[in-house]
C-alpha cells in the first residue's frame, strides 16, 4: 500500500469511481483509542508524521478538546490510498471518507449525524475496561442505520506491558469482548426482526475474527493484525493446510498444532491443550514485547525480524528506546492503517452497492408508501439510488447531517497563494513604470476622497465581520453537485406532489469543499457517493436537511435524538448586547446538534445541553466565538414530570376509580378517571411509540371533515374498520406489537387486561407517555380501528383526544409535562342532538372545559414529582470504593452494583445512579475525592418517582410524620417551589410575618 498525500486532480479522478469510494466513521467510548487510531490513517497520506501519530490528535484542533483529551465533534477528513483487491488480487485506490466522532455520552447526537452519511463503522473496544456504556450505545446506533460493523480490540499492549497479564488471561479478555459486542448486535437483531425466520448466524452482522471483520490492535504503538495476515504467515510451516483452511481453524478452540507431526489436530478442550489462536497469535505478540520491552534483549532484534519478514531494518529498530524498537518492528511488519484499510476494502460497501435496507431508513418508506403518487416516486428513487449515478440526466439529491462551524482561514480560497515572478524584459518594464506612476495618482485622488467617516465606517463593518464560515455535512446520493447551481432544500414537512413547492426554498450552492480535517479544499462539483462540505445554506436550513433538484424528491426522515436535559438561564452582561447573544444563539444551534434553545414567556433565553462538559463547550463557543461578549449562566434548571401513584392493594385501586370527574359542555357529557400506567405497560409503548404513533394519525380525520360527515345520509357513513397498511413489513409489525401490548395487558392486575383493545390514544410526547384509554363499553374506539362514523360521538373524538394532550402539555404542580398517566374516560354520550355547526369557538370551549376535567381529574389521585436520573459506571479500586460510595450517597443517589473485575488489581466497576439536579460538578468531585483514580461518565436513565408529597408542609407534633417519608417530602416541596418561582406561578409561602415588629438592630461598635 503507497502512502501518499494526493494531488486534487488525482483525488477529483478517483471520485468518479464510487466503486473506489468507502464512507467509514469511527465510533466508540470515551478515551478507547478512536482518535488515536485516526491519526494512523492520517498518516498514510502525510496529514501527520508516522512519528506524531498517536499523539498529536489532529482532528482534534479545539482548545478544549486538547486540554480535555476528548473529542467534542465530529471531524471528516478523505484520504486516498492504494489497496490490494480480495477478489482480483490487483491494487486499486481507494478514497476513504473518514469521520472521527464523539465518545463522550454528552456529544452522542454528533454520533448519529456520522452514521446517517456513512454506510460502515468501525467500533473500538478498549480491551482494559471492556465492553461500555458508549459502546453499547455505538453498536446501537450502527445498528439502527444500517451500517456494517468492523470490531477493532485495542489496547493488547496495555495487558501485557503495563498490566502484565497472561497469555491466557488476555485471550479471555478478548473473548468476553466479542461475545460482549455479539450479544449486543443478537439482542437489536431479536428486537428488529423477530419474525424474519432468518437466524442471525446467517446474517453476517455477528462479530467473528474469522470472517475478517475483527482486528486485533494496538493503536499507540501503531500496529494490528487479522487472523487471515496469520494464516499466511504460517501457511508453509504446518502440513496440509492452505491459508483458507487455516484461518477458520485459528478461531476453531477446539484446534491445536501437535508439536511432533506439525500438524493442526482437533481435542484441546478435553485435553486441556492451548488452542490455535493463542499459540499462534497471542504468543507470537506476547514474545516480541517480553523480548524487547520487558527483558529488553537488544540482540534478537535481527531474529525477530527475519521471522517476521521485515527486509528493511531502519535507524529506529536500533534505537537505544525499547518501546521505539518495538514501534519500528510491529510498524514494519502489520502497520495498523494498512490492515485497517484493507478491511474496509473488503467488509464495508460502496455507495453503488448501498444496503437497500439503509434506503429505506433513510426515505421511511413506510410512511409514505400508504399514498400510490408517494409509493411510485419512492421506488423511482431507491432504483437511482442503488444506481448511485453522476450523469447529468440523473436528479442530484443530497443530505445535509450537520451544520459546522469552521476558521476562515483554514478554506482553501483563504489561503495566501504562492507567488511565482515572470523573467523580466524591457517591454514589461517599461510598461510597470507607466503602470506605478499612474497607480500613484490614483492613489492621490482616492486618498483625497476618503473621509474619516469612511473610514471609520470600514473599521467597524471589518470588526464586526465573523472570522468564520458555517458549512454543511453532506453526502451526495445520486446526480451531481456543482457550484452555483440552483437546488431545492427540501423541509420534513414536503410532500412530492405536482408542483407542491410549499415546503421547499430554492437556493444557490455557493461553494463545494472536499474536507480534509482542518482543512477544507474547494471544488468545482462533487459527485455520487461522496461526503462534501458545502457553503451558504445556512440561511436556508438550520441543521439538517435534504437537497435536491426535483420536487418528486422524498424528504429524509429525521430521527430525533434524545432532549437535551440540562437548562441553564443565559443572559448578556450588558443588556444593550441581546441582540448579539440572540445571533450568537443561532448560529450556536445551527453549528451543535444537540443544543436547544427556549425562549420563555418571560422573554428569557434557556440553554438546554446535555451535561457538564458539553454546557461548557456551548459556552466557550458563545464568548470566544460566536458572540464575543460577556454572559451569565443561572444554576441548572432540570425539566421535571408530574404524575400519580399507584395503588399497592387492590381496594386503594378501586377507590382511585371511583374518584371520577363529570365535565358537561354544550353537547356533550364526559366522565373520566386518572390513574396510574403500569410500568410495565409504558415501557412497552415508549419502546414502539413511533409505530403506535404512526397507527394513530394513519386514515385520522380533522375536525372538519367529522362534523362535515352528520350532513350525509346513514347508508353513506362508515362503520368501524381495522387499519390495514400497504406495507407488508408495517403490518407485520403492527401484529407483533399489539401482541406483546396484549400480553403485557394480561399481566397486569386490575382493570387492564379488560381494556388492553381499547387505547383512545399515546398522546403526543415520545418521551413522556401517557395514554388514554376508552372504558365506555358503549362507544367503540381505539387507534387499531377507524371512526365509528354512525356514531354522532365521532364528531367530538377531537376534542376529547386534544384536551387530553393539551392536560399531559402541563400539569397542575409546576406546569411541567404529566407522565405515566392512563386517564380512563368512564362515560362519554350526547347530551341532546341539535346541530352543532363545528365552529372554532364552539371546538375551543368544548376543548378547554374537557382539559380542565381532565386536569381535576389528575388532582383527585396522589400527586408526585418525577426527576430524570443519571446512570453512571466508576471503575474504582478498593482503596477508594468508600469515597466514591460518600459523594454518590452525598447527592441523594444510591449504587446500584459493584462488580469485582480483578482480583489482583482489586478493582470494581461500580454502578450508581444519581438525580440530574444533583449532577453539577459531580465528574470534578469525584476526581478530586479519589486524586484522579476515578473518572466517571453520567448518561441519562429515566425518571424516578420522587417518594414524597410535593405539598407538604411540616408542621410541630404531627403524629402522622412517622408515616411520611419527610427528607423526600421536603425535597419534593423545595423542588415545585422553586420552579413555579422561576415560571412566575403563585407559590404559597408569607414573605413577611409580624411586619409591625420588624426592627432595624445597630450594630454595636
Amino acid at each position: 500500500m503507497a502512502a501518499v498525500r494526493p494531488p486534487l486532480e488525482i483525488l477529483h479522478k478517483c471520485m468518479q469511481d464510487t466503486n473506489s469510494i468507502r464512507n467509514v466513521c469511527i465510533l466508540a467510548h470515551v478515551d478507547h483509542g478512536k482518535t488515536t487510531i485516526a491519526d494512523s490513517l492520517l498518516a498514510t497520506n502525510h496529514l501527520v508524521s508516522k512519528r506524531m501519530a498517536g499523539l498529536i490528535r489532529y482532528l482534534d484542533d479545539r482548545v478544549d478538546e486538547q486540554e480535555r483529551g476528548i473529542t467534542m465533534k465530529s471531524s471528516a477528513v478523505s484520504l486516498l490510498n492504494i489497496v490490494e483487491d480480495e477478489d482480483t488480487k490487483q491494487e486499486r485506490p481507494l478514497l476513504l471518507n473518514l469521520i472521527d466522532t464523539p465518545g463522550h455520552i454528552d456529544f452522542s447526537s454528533e454520533v448519529g449525524a456520522a452514521l446517517r452519511v456513512c454506510d460502515g463503522a468501525l467500533i473500538v473496544v478498549d480491551l482494559v475496561e471492556g465492553v461500555c456504556v458508549q459502546t453499547r450505545e455505538a453498536i446501537k446506533q450502527a445498528f439502527t442505520e444500517n451500517c456494517k460493523m468492523i470490531l477493532i480490540l485495542n489496547k493488547i499492549d496495555k495487558l501485557i506491558v503495563e498490566l502484565h497479564k497472561e497469555v491466557n488471561d488476555v485471550f479471555q479478555s478478548i473473548l468476553h469482548a466479542i461475545e460482549d459486542c455479539n450479544a449486543i448486535v443478537a439482542e437489536l437483531y431479536q428486537y428488529e426482526y423477530c419474525d424474519s425466520g432468518v437466524d442471525i448466524e446467517d446474517t453476517g452482522l455477528l462479530f467473528s475474527p474469522d470472517v475478517g471483520n475483527v482486528i486485533f490492535a494496538s493503536a499507540m504503538d501503531g500496529w494490528g493484525f487479522t487472523i487471515k495476515q496469520f494464516s499466511h504467515m504460517f501457511v508453509n510451516v504446518l502440513k496440509n493446510e492452505t491459508p483458507d483452511t487455516l484461518n477458520t481453524k485459528l478461531w476453531n478452540f477446539d484446534a491445536y498444532v501437535d508439536s511432533k507431526t506439525n500438524t493442526i489436530k482437533f481435542g484441546a478442550i478435553e485435553k486441556g491443550k492451548t488452542n490455535l489462536f493463542v499459540q499462534l497469535c497471542l504468543k507470537t505478540v506476547f514474545y516480541i514485547y517480553t523480548t524487547i520491552v520487558l527483558q529488553m534483549q537488544k540482540d534478537k532484534i535481527g531474529t525477530i525480524a527475519q521471522k517476521l519478514h521485515i527486509t528493511n531494518i531502519s535507524r529506529e529498530m536500533n534505537h537505544n528506546d525499547p518501546k521505539i524498537q518495538l514501534k519500528a518492528i510491529m510498524q514494519a511488519w502489520s502497520p495498523l492503517a494498512e490492515v485497517i484499510l484493507q478491511q474496509i476494502m473488503n467488509i464495508i460497501v460502496p455507495p453503488s452497492k448501498i444496503d437497500e435496507n439503509k434506503i429505506k431508513y433513510l426515505l421511511d418508506f413506510d410512511r409514505f408508501c400508504e399514498n400510490e403518487f408517494h409509493k411510485t416516486s419512492l421506488e423511482k428513487l431507491i432504483t437511482v439510488f442503488k444506481s448511485c449515478s453522476s450523469d447529468d440526466e440523473a436528479p442530484c439529491t443530497a443530505y445535509v447531517s450537520k451544520m459546522f462551524c469552521v476558521d476562515n482561514k483554514n478554506l482553501s480560497q483563504n489561503k495566501p497563494k504562492v507567488f511565482v515572478p515572470k523573467p523580466r524584459t524591457k517591454t514589461s518594464e517599461h510598461k510597470q513604470e507607466n503602470y506605478k506612476e499612474e497607480q500613484k495618482k490614483n492613489d492621490a485622488d482616492a486618498r483625497n476622497d476618503v473621509t474619516e467617516a469612511d473610514e471609520e465606517k470600514k473599521s467597524e463593518e471589518e470588526a464586526q465581520k465573523p472570522d468564520f464560515s458555517i458549512i454543511a455535512l453532506a453526502r451526495v446520493f445520486t446526480g451531481r453537485l456543482k457550484t452555483g447551481q440552483e437546488i431545492y432544500v427540501l423541509s420534513p414537512q414536503h410532500v412530492p406532489e405536482d408542483g407542491n413547492s410549499a415546503h421547499a426554498q430554492l437556493v444557490k450552492i455557493k461553494e463545494l469543499y472536499m474536507l480534509f480535517g482542518r482543512e477544507l479544499v474547494l471544488m468545482d462539483s462533487i459527485t455520487a457517493g461522496n461526503v462534501c462540505g458545502i457553503g451558504g445554506l445556512e440561511s436556508a436550513m438550520v441543521r439538517t436537511g435534504t437537497l435536491s433538484t426535483t420536487l418528486q424528491c422524498v424528504p429524509f426522515v429525521e430521527h430525533p435524538s434524545p432532549p437535551p436535559i440540562v437548562r441553564n438561564a443565559i443572559e448578556p452582561v450588558n443588556p444593550k448586547d441581546l441582540p448579539i447573544l440572540r445571533r450568537g444563539l443561532r448560529i450556536l444551534m445551527q453549528s451543535d446538534s444537540c443544543v436547544q434553545v427556549i425562549i420563555q414567556e418571560t422573554g428569557e433565553y434557556v440553554l438546554s445541553t446535555a451535561g457538564d462538559v458539553h454546557l461548557a463547550k456551548c459556552l466557550e463557543d458563545l464568548t470566544s466565538k460566536f458572540a464575543r461578549i460577556e454572559i451569565n449562566v443561572s444554576s441548572p434548571m432540570v425539566s421535571l414530570r408530574e404524575t400519580v401513584t399507584r395503588s399497592t392493594n387492590k381496594s386503594d385501586f378501586r377507590k382511585e376509580l371511583e374518584n371520577s370527574v363529570a365535565a358537561e359542555v354544550s353537547q356533550v357529557r364526559i366522565g373520566v378517571v386518572a390513574v396510574a400506567l403500569p410500568d410495565a405497560v409504558a415501557d412497552e409503548i415508549e419502546k414502539n411509540y413511533k409505530l403506535l404513533s404512526a397507527v394513530e394519525e394513519h386514515r385520522q380525520l380533522s375536525g372538519f371533515e367529522l362534523f362535515s360527515k352528520r350532513e350525509k345520509k346513514p347508508e353513506e357513513l362508515k362503520l368501524p374498520a381495522a387499519k390495514v397498511f400497504k406495507s407488508d413489513v408495517m403490518n407485520a409489525s403492527l401484529k407483533h406489537v399489539r401482541e406483546l401490548l396484549n400480553a403485557t395487558f394480561d399481566s397486569c392486575e386490575g382493570i387492564w387486561a379488560k381494556v388492553k383493545n381499547n387505547i383512545w390514544s399515546v398522546g403526543r410526547m415520545n418521551d413522556s407517555i401517557n395514554v388514554l384509554i376508552n372504558d365506555t363499553g358503549d362507544y367503540s374506539r381505539n387507534i387499531f380501528e377507524t371512526l365509528d362514523e354512525t356514531d354522532q360521538r365521532s364528531c367530538f373524538d377531537h376534542l376529547v383526544v386534544n384536551a387530553f394532550n393539551s392536560c399531559c402539555k402541563a400539569g397542575p404542580i409546576c406546569q411541567e409535562p404529566l407522565k405515566n398517566c392512563a386517564f380512563l374516560i368512564r362515560n362519554f354520550e350526547i347530551i341532546h342532538n341539535e346541530i352543532l355547526d363545528g365552529s372554532t369557538r364552539t371546538s375551543v370551549n368544548i376543548e378547554s372545559t374537557l382539559s380542565a376535567a381532565f386536569r381535576e381529574a389528575f388532582e383527585k389521585q396522589q400527586q408526585r414529582l418525577m426527576e430524570p436520573m443519571f446512570t453512571t459506571s466508576i471503575q474504582v479500586n478498593t482503596n477508594i470504593l468508600g469515597k466514591v460510595y460518600s459523594v454518590v450517597n452525598k447527592r441523594h443517589g444510591k449504587v446500584l452494583d459493584a462488580v469485582g473485575m480483578d482480583e489482583q488489581e482489586k478493582s470494581f466497576l461500580v454502578k450508581a445512579q444519581i438525580p440530574v439536579v444533583e449532577s453539577t460538578g459531580f465528574a470534578n468531585e469525584i476526581r478530586t475525592t479519589t486524586s484522579g483514580q476515578a473518572i466517571p461518565t453520567l448518561k441519562f436513565s429515566h425518571f424516578e418517582i420522587i417518594d414524597g408529597d410535593p405539598y407538604y408542609e411540616p408542621v410541630e407534633d404531627d403524629e402522622d410524620e412517622d408515616d411520611v417519608n419527610v427528607e423526600s417530602a421536603i425535597r419534593a416541596t423545595k423542588l415545585r417551589k422553586a420552579i413555579r418561582k422561576r415560571k412566575g406561578l403563585q407559590v404559597e409561602e408569607q414573605v413577611v410575618l409580624h411586619g409591625s415588629k420588624q426592627r432595624t438592630l445597630n450594630k454595636k461598635k
